[in-house]
């Protein structure tokens, strides 16, 4: 320790404290968050901050504040602030992919069911990369050579959407079930399935120059899969055949197979 004016003064001392700036809560704004187009520029909160460390924030909210149904009550929309209006005290987030409960995920697989699942990143036509989580539930224990089947479905049929769909059609199709629906309409004919989920969603990477556009309101194409059954999976259906209206019909056939055969008897009946 050196001396200064016969006093020890210490390394410590010696230092001076940078004083920090102490922020109040008056200095911060409230900045109103807006949803992008394809959710009606809907509000969904507000974040208290300054315009600087406001970007970047990442905000969660239910699928059940937009369509009021109770069954979107356990799916999670995330979005993320990328611009932000000083001036009106209004921030635009853009949307950065949902996932559903952890309980919701558990309530889909039964007891003595298969589940087939898939990860896949998958890139949209005008460049936007999604990363989407797949689950699809079988009645019962399926055979390895059906599970190999059903997930070859799953990637053909979410890779034809993606190829042809902009991002806000992607998405829409993700959160409001029309891929699962699709899939299960093809899958189903390996083996009966219970449940098809795309329980998770994550927007990967963003193009130069992406923006958000007004979402059309026509409806999806059907798409169309070739499947290559082996012979442990083959079944003899085509893909449009509903597993529930085939045993319908088939019941259906037999009373009428069955009353023919008793009018022909009361015919011969009365003719003797």
């Amino acid at each position: 320790m050196p001396d200064k004016g016969g006093l020890k003064v210490s390394s410590k001392a010696r230092k001076k404290k940078v004083k920090i700036k102490k922020v109040s809560f008056k200095d911060k704004s409230w900045f109103q968050v807006i949803t992008p187009k394809i959710f009606n520029f809907k509000p969904i909160g507000e974040v208290l901050g300054f315009e600087e460390n406001v970007i970047g924030r990442t905000i969660e909210t239910l699928l059940f504040d937009f369509t009021g149904k109770y069954s979107d009550i356990s799916l999670k929309l995330k979005f993320q602030i990328k611009e932000v209006n000083n001036e009106a005290k209004k921030c635009n987030a853009i949307f950065i992919g949902h996932q559903y409960t952890n309980d919701f995920i558990r309530s889909l697989i039964g007891r003595g069911s298969s589940k087939v699942q898939t990860i896949l990143n998958l890139t949209t036509k005008d460049g936007y990369v999604f990363r989407l989580t797949t689950i699809c539930t079988t009645l019962k224990r399926a055979r390895n050579s059906q599970i190999v089947l059903i997930r070859k479905i799953m990637r053909e049929i979410l890779r034809e959407f993606a190829n042809s769909l902009n991002h806000e059609k992607f998405i829409a199709g993700v959160i409001y079930g029309e891929f699962q629906n699709q899939i299960q309409r093809v899958a189903k004919t390996i083996y009966p399935l219970t449940n098809c989920v795309v329980v998770k969603s994550k927007l990967v990477t963003i193009p130069e120059g992406g923006e958000d556009r007004v979402v059309p309101d026509d409806k999806f194409e059907i798409v169309e899969v070739e499947v290559k059954r082996s012979r442990k999976s083959e079944i003899r259906r085509s893909e449009r055949i509903n597993v529930k209206k085939l045993a319908q019909t088939k019941t259906a056939n037999s009373d009428s197979v069955n009353e023919s055969d008793s009018l022909e008897n009361d015919e011969d009946e009365e003719s003797e």
